[in-house]
C-alpha cells in the first residue's frame, strides 16, 4: 500500500497521471473484456466437442460399412463414396440440429463483443491521452468522402459547361488552355 500512495505522489503531468486519475473505466474495460473471454472459451469448448463427435461419428460410420480389403479399384472407389456420404450424414445432422445454430450464436456474439470491448476501451485511452479516435477519424474519412464526390461533381458539371460552350462556338482555344491548367493543377 505504500508503494502505491508513493507512486500516486508522482508529478501530475503528462499520460501516466491522465490514465491514473480515470482508471476505472479501463478496469471496468478489462474485467469486461476478461470475462467475456472466459465465456467465449466455455462457448468454443462446446462447439468444438460437438465438432469432434460429429467427425467421430462418420470415421465410425465410415470404418463400419467400409470394404475390409481393398483388392481393385472399385474397392477404393466404393471407400470413398461411403466416407463422403458418412460425413455428410454426420455434419448435415450436426449443422441441423438444435445446439449447433445456438452454440454458434453464442460463439459469434462473444467474439463480437470482445471486439466492441477491445474498441470501446482503446477509444478511452485515445481520448485521455487527447490522441485522435476511432470515431473521429471515421468522421473525418465521411467528410473527405463527401468533398471528394463534390470536386468530382463539379468537375463533370464544369467539363460539360465547357463542352456544350465549345459547340456553340462561344469559346476559343484560350479556354482549352485554362481547362488544362485546370487539370494539371488537380493532378
Amino acid at each position: 500500500m505504500n508503494n502505491w500512495t508513493e507512486l500516486l505522489k508522482l508529478p501530475t503531468i503528462g499520460p501516466f497521471h491522465a490514465l491514473s486519475q480515470e482508471a476505472d473505466p479501463y478496469i471496468q474495460g478489462l474485467l469486461d473484456i476478461s470475462q467475456t473471454l472466459i465465456k467465449l472459451q466455455i462457448d468454443l469448448n462446446e462447439y468444438w466437442s460437438q465438432m469432434r463427435n460429429a467427425y467421430s461419428k462418420a470415421i465410425k460410420e465410415t470404418t463400419d460399412r467400409a470394404p475390409k480389403q481393398y483388392n481393385s479399384k472399385e474397392d477404393f472407389e466404393n471407400y470413398r463414396r461411403i466416407a463422403i456420404e458418412a460425413f455428410e450424414e454426420a455434419f448435415t445432422a450436426l449443422f441441423t440440429s438444435e445446439e449447433f445454430p445456438k452454440i454458434y450464436s453464442k460463439v459469434s456474439n462473444d467474439q463480437i463483443d470482445i471486439v466492441r470491448y477491445t474498441q470501446k476501451l482503446m477509444e478511452n485511452i485515445f481520448q485521455t491521452l487527447n490522441l485522435p479516435t476511432r470515431s473521429e477519424i471515421n468522421e473525418l474519412t465521411k467528410d473527405i468522402h463527401y468533398l471528394r464526390r463534390n470536386m468530382r461533381n463539379i468537375k463533370r458539371s464544369l467539363d460539360e459547361l465547357q463542352t456544350s460552350l465549345n459547340r456553340s462556338g462561344i469559346i476559343g482555344s484560350s479556354s482549352s488552355k485554362t481547362h488544362n491548367n485546370v487539370e494539371s493543377y488537380e493532378k
